[in-house]
């Protein structure tokens, strides 16, 4: 699933790529992705150019000239490409084709539980799920104070909370594990157990991940609306080596289940809470 460092480096290439240019067709194959009908998207976007592209989480807001923002949500995995006017899209495999005034045209894919939305005005608050994302983890106001304002109290397991996007948006399950790594903090930690120190290691780490992220292009198998694919997945620390040596202190990397998920930690520089509680 793309998290955020692949949403800016997604959402950076559709600006310099797509900026001005015309809708003048959509064609939309599967429109269950739609928060409106096929004919009402069409109505509404073309004749629009698009002002610019940004991220929001897991999200890329495309700006139209009359104010509207066309949000596209990859789901569990796809693509958003940019294409040539004489490439023939599959639409058994593409949910929705944008045709542009100059002959261009981007095809949007994704595997399951993606979204074309449109958000009528740009007004984000109106929207049901962009509404209740949490602060932009790369934001100025996401300070060590804010980070601990979020998390004070709070009874769960640590990852459990950084993977909520209405704490944090945009972080997901590969980014999360050289969080924690960086941090020293093992995913089962409760929340309301950091203290102050723990929480500036944790914010420090945030940044400099999700920053490594976008450095190199997002994570595996994540592409740009050219097609160039991330590199993250060779810088990955602990996340997804298991067996493999902590690049710290050579610990055997050993992974175990947090909730629904994967966790992979080092148990030498990630200790257990539960062990040192005994």
């Amino acid at each position: 699933m793309p998290e955020f460092p692949d949403l800016v480096v997604l959402a950076r290439s559709c600006d310099e790529a797509l900026k001005g240019k015309q809708i003048s067709r959509v064609q939309i194959a599967q429109p269950k992705c739609l928060n409106l009908s096929p004919a009402a998207l069409a109505d509404a976007v073309v004749g629009q150019a698009i002002t610019g592209v940004r991220p929001r989480g897991k999200w890329a807001l495309f700006a139209l000239d009359r104010g509207d923002i066309l949000a596209i949500n990859l789901g569990m995995g796809g693509e958003v490409r940019l294409h040539s006017a004489d490439a023939e899209p599959d639409l058994a495999r593409e949910r929705a084709v944008l045709r542009f005034a100059d002959e261009d045209q981007l095809w949007i894919h994704f595997w399951w539980f993606g979204h074309v939305h449109l958000v009528p005005g740009g007004d984000l608050s109106s929207h049901p799920q962009l509404a209740k994302l949490g602060v932009d983890p790369l934001a100025e106001s996401f300070t060590p104070e804010a980070l601990g304002r979020l998390l004070a109290g709070r009874r769960g397991a640590l990852k459990r909370y950084l993977l909520d996007q209405r704490f944090l948006a945009g972080i997901g399950n590969v980014y999360v594990q050289d969080i924690l790594w960086h941090a020293g903090l093992h995913p089962l930690t409760p929340a309301r157990d950091l203290g102050s120190a723990d929480i500036s290691r944790l914010h420090r780490a945030i940044r400099h991940v999700l920053d490594e992220g976008i450095r190199w292009g997002g994570g595996p198998g994540e592409r740009d609306v050219w097609g160039v694919e991330g590199r993250y997945a060779e810088h990955l620390q602990v996340g997804y080596r298991t067996g493999k040596s902590c690049p710290s202190c050579g610990t055997t990397i050993e992974e175990l289940r947090v909730g629904s998920t994967t966790s992979y930690i080092c148990p030498r520089c990630q200790p257990d809470p539960r062990l040192a509680a005994r």
